[in-house]
């Protein structure tokens, strides 16, 4: 009897579901004794501490962001941020020749912020979107605390999310807010082919598709959804009005969004596709990956001007080596 307790209390130490509840548990105990008039610093640790373990099934990796406010600003050549224009038809052929040589299934999406210039192949193929969609979370929760996010009891979470694409504070964002609102801010963002079916688990086309993936998941997104995304947040961080009301965000608070994506872990996984083979060039980017799938859509801050890069690729049982293999064959076509 004694062993099926221990079993029991063992298998529910690790279960998703209890990691989630001790997570969002000690981030509230947090806030509260963080608002305190006078705080018990004790507890405070005890409960860092509790958060921390549940970080750490969630595989946190060795990044040192908490509540702090980022401190890697926009680069001056943020300020360059011209719409889609016409297509660079010479790099759209190239992306597809790299799409279509690879034995697997991948799209891309290119956008030169100071020409205006798109490329793409498979654009607008619907890959599994892992955690790339958290982007709608990310603005959702901007919007909802505005003008102060970083004021808001969200604010840690909104820290990890864009720092290492943490599942426990993206769900505990989703689960504050509420669905509807992620799914308003995805809309807004231009992710209109793009879903966030609900929250993740812890621990874990007419137009441009002609080699859309088998997809086994709600949760998808598209090549042209995340650099659209990722030019809305840069549009309206130059100054757009247009996108600051289609996005909810202010200039203020769409800088705030690269910032915090610029400021992100560049270990492992969360490396992405392409900084491994850009030197040490800003990159605002948020990645996603599965076992079958690898997914960077960034923008790339250089000094001859900013670009939006987007690639994903998808395999079963792929390998983390063929992925960023094809993501240095990308990084050479696109590189400032």
């Amino acid at each position: 009897m004694l062993a099926a307790v221990l079993a029991a209390t063992a298998s529910a130490a690790v279960d998703p579901a209890v990691v989630q509840a001790r997570y969002d548990a000690a981030r509230d105990r947090e806030e509260a004794l963080l608002r305190a008039p006078q705080r018990d610093l004790a507890t405070l640790r005890r409960v860092r501490a509790e958060i921390a373990w549940a970080e750490r099934y969630d595989f946190r990796p060795r990044w040192r962001g908490a509540r702090e406010v980022p401190h890697t600003p926009l680069p001056p050549s943020a300020r360059r941020a011209r719409g889609p224009r016409a297509t660079d038809a010479e790099l759209a052929a190239r992306l597809g020749a790299l799409g279509r040589g690879y034995d697997g299934w991948a799209a891309f999406w290119v956008h030169d912020l100071s020409t205006g210039a798109t490329a793409g192949w498979n654009a607008d193929a619907r890959f599994p979107a892992a955690s790339t969609v958290k982007l709608g979370a990310l603005a959702a929760a901007l919007r909802a605390y505005a003008p102060r996010p970083e004021r808001s009891p969200l604010w840690y979470d909104l820290r990890q999310l864009a720092g290492w694409s943490s599942n426990l504070a993206a769900n505990r964002i989703t689960a504050r807010l509420g669905l509807a609102r992620v799914h308003t801010a995805l809309r807004g963002l231009g992710m209109s082919a793009s879903t966030y079916p609900g929250p993740y688990r812890v621990g874990t086309s007419v137009a441009d598709a002609p080699k859309p993936p088998p997809i086994r998941t709600w949760r998808v997104t598209t090549a042209r959804d995340l650099g659209l995304a990722l030019y809305a947040l840069h549009g309206a961080a130059a100054g757009n009005r247009y996108l600051a009301r289609r996005t909810g965000l202010t200039q203020r608070l769409a800088r705030l969004a690269l910032e915090l994506l610029l400021d992100g872990s560049a270990a492992g996984d969360n490396a992405g596709l392409i900084r491994p083979f850009l030197g040490r060039v800003p990159l605002a980017q948020k990645n996603g990956w599965t076992s079958e799938l690898r997914a960077t859509a960034a923008i790339v801050y250089a000094d001859r001007g900013p670009k939006i890069v987007v690639a994903l690729v998808y395999r079963p049982r792929l390998p983390r080596s063929e992925a960023l293999a094809l993501g240095r064959r990308f990084a050479a076509l696109v590189r400032p």
